[in-house]
């Protein structure tokens, strides 16, 4: 049997037919509270993911085609020197996979290693593998599909279940190029999940927090950062 943890999907998602509901509240907004610990403050670098919540949206950056959510804090830091290479490449990311766009994919990941995963787990090529994802995506969102909001909805660095990812991930490194170990700066996991919208057949649907979400591995190598 065909097995790969890769950037895609590792279950069937299941969508549940209704509105596309934003939030009222998360336009640019600062979401942070000021209550809650024993003194009745919480620093920002004590709140969970999701406290700091922040929109790139198309009429303030001509990067993206969509709109972005994520915590801020997570990715790129503020102002105007804020590094958002990161949110880039989740963005273009699920451009390329509304459009089946192999080369584009393929672009996004450190070069070689999707095709290296691919084969490992079990595909003739990425083309036969991102052929099938592309399959299971038209089968449960619909064919016409498009995936226009997107919501970081999670992002880890540490801990037991970053590590899963992130030991999966050494594991091929250590096949593909154990050089790369020596030139990692940094290593994240973030979900494309929680209110992640798309349309299809003229009406638009939510990915509930129950769904399963897109699962990408980010590292920074050389100083680019790139999917594995």
């Amino acid at each position: 049997m065909k097995k790969i943890i890769t950037a895609a999907i590792a279950a069937v998602m299941m969508c549940t037919t209704v509105g596309c509901e934003k939030h009222d509240d998360h336009s640019h907004a600062n979401m942070v509270g000021n209550v809650g610990a024993e003194n009745g403050y919480i620093a920002q670098e004590d709140m969970p993911y999701g406290s700091t919540i922040y929109e790139l949206r198309p009429e303030y950056d001509n990067r993206v085609k969509y709109t972005v959510e994520f915590d801020k804090r997570y990715f790129g830091g503020d102002g105007e020197t804020a590094d958002l290479r990161e949110i880039y490449l989740i963005h273009d990311y699920i451009i390329a996979i509304n459009e089946n766009d192999h080369e584009a994919i393929k672009n996004l990941y450190y070069p070689g290693f999707l095709e290296h995963l691919c084969k490992a787990g079990g595909y003739a090529n990425a083309d036969e593998y991102l052929d099938g994802m592309n399959y299971t995506l038209k089968q449960t969102l619909g064919e016409d599909f498009v995936i226009d909001y997107i919501n970081v909805s999670n992002c880890l660095t540490d801990g037991e279940e970053a590590d899963n990812y992130f030991n999966f991930a050494a594991a091929e490194i250590a096949t593909f190029d154990s050089s790369l170990f020596d030139k990692i700066t940094s290593q994240k996991v973030v979900e494309i999940g929680g209110y992640t919208c798309y349309k299809a057949g003229g009406k638009s649907y939510v990915l509930e927090k129950h769904t399963e979400p897109f699962n990408l591995r980010i590292y920074q190598v050389d100083g680019e950062y790139y999917l594995f």
